[in-house]
């Protein structure tokens, strides 16, 4: 027998579910524009084992899989009785996501006319900074190695063009 628990606050617990729902609604319609994207991408003449299709496709559906999940969950699961609001939109916290925006356009154009390790550097110490790291391991030794790592993986295993 489930137990009602009062609300102290006044009851937020249909607008967080619509809240989440519409979350995963959002990621729905991207991972649809994503897969039609994919699914534009032309096959070359000759046949192949995997088509340049297939990871654009997999994540498209990957996304559209996680998004229903998401939706699904904001209906079926109870909230708890200390459920919080994750409180008011703040100023710093736009100013982040505005900051993650800027870098990630930046390192666009900065990828169009340096090399992938440079601008790959700048980009993660970038975020790393605007995400709160400081000091000389956040802002170089852990750019520098996951660069370094996508360098690798990516530039010379994988031979993608960086």
């Amino acid at each position: 027998m489930a137990a009602i628990h009062p609300t102290t606050k006044g009851d937020h617990g249909a607008a967080s579910r619509w809240r989440e729902a519409a979350l995963g609604a959002v990621f729905l319609v991207l991972g649809a524009v994503l897969l039609g994207l994919a699914r534009s991408i032309e096959l070359p003449t000759r046949a192949m084992a995997v088509s340049p299709r297939i990871w654009p496709e997999a994540l498209a559906f990957g996304i559209m899989g996680l998004s229903v999940l998401q939706i699904v969950s904001a209906f079926v699961k109870t909230p708890k009785v200390d459920d919080e609001e994750d409180g008011p939109v703040v100023r710093s916290g736009i100013v982040r996501v505005a900051g993650f925006v800027v870098a990630s356009v930046a390192f666009g154009l900065l990828w169009y006319y340096l090399h992938f390790l440079v601008s790959g550097l700048v980009y993660v110490a970038a975020l790393t900074w605007i995400a709160g790291g400081r000091g000389i391991k956040d802002l170089v030794f852990f750019p520098a190695g996951v660069t370094l790592l996508i360098y690798v993986l990516f530039g010379l295993l994988l031979r993608v063009p960086l």
